[in-house]
């Protein structure tokens, strides 16, 4: 997938990684996440010039991730402007990146406390320690149900990994001598395809997308005739796939997986 830039460009995974792998602009989020500064203020908590700040400011602002609140006023301040999320998930068997960015717009929807289930209680505590309290308890809450679910994701990407063990070893032992009766120019692509769609079957669960196939094999950055050129390498492949295996079919112009 891709996001949009604010200048009408598009951000790719590579972007969105750079952007959190600098220690300076992640310290930057961690503190605009929780109050808006201005550049002078993120200068001296940061120890850095000003020049430096901007610079890193920029860069964020021209990825949508934050904005500037007022940029006509000197010493104006900055908060973030999207929902950013990122998992990355790399094992010896499996590999996966997943993100999604969500801008706030002025008409986006917030969850408010008067929409939970908490609300009422919360409208019955009169005194401000006591309203703390409370919330510092419902946040430490959700806090320790997000580790069981974490715990619990861990517990079923091993399970996944198991079965992705067993089917590349079944495919060690069963197919790969019928799938290379010649040495192709792209050696390998045939179990590299065969995995990458079991990597993520819901994605093309019943019907295989070519072009988002290419995506998840890393050929985005392809020119036009080269991806042509691949994605015929790869028609020819889900034949052989097709011809070895009765799970994959061809019905008029359209790949079909059927698990």
């Amino acid at each position: 997938m891709t996001l949009e830039k604010s200048r009408g460009s598009q951000i790719s995974l590579d972007e969105i990684l750079e952007i959190l792998g600098n220690p300076t602009r992640r310290v930057i989020l961690s503190k605009l996440a929780k109050v808006p500064h201005s550049t002078s203020e993120l200068h001296k908590a940061l120890g850095i010039s000003r020049q430096a700040v901007h610079s890193q400011l920029k860069i964020l602002e021209q990825y949508n991730i934050i904005e500037n609140l007022d940029p006509d006023t000197r010493g104006s301040k900055y908060k973030i402007k999207s929902n950013l999320f990122v998992t990355i998930d790399i094992s010896p068997d499996y590999y996966s990146i997943k993100y999604n960015m969500t801008e706030i717009g002025e008409d986006s929807e917030s969850i408010l406390l008067k929409d939970t289930k908490d609300s009422n209680v919360y409208e019955t505590i009169k005194e401000s320690s006591q309203k703390i309290k409370f919330l510092g308890e419902k946040i430490r809450n959700i806090e320790e149900e997000l580790l069981e679910i974490e715990k619990e994701r861990r517990e079923l990407l091993q399970k996944k990994e198991c079965f992705i063990i067993e089917l590349k070893d079944l495919m060690e032992k069963k197919y790969r001598d019928k799938l290379r009766k010649e040495k192709a120019l792209h050696d390998n692509l045939e179990m590299e395809i065969f995995y990458t769609l079991f990597f993520n079957t819901g994605k093309f669960h019943r019907k295989i997308n070519i072009d988002k196939l290419l995506d998840e094999l890393f050929f985005t950055d392809l020119d036009s005739i080269s991806r042509e050129s691949n994605r015929g390498h790869i028609e020819l492949l889900l034949k052989d796939l097709a011809k070895t295996m009765d799970i994959f079919r061809k019905i008029e112009d359209e790949w079909f997986l059927d698990i």
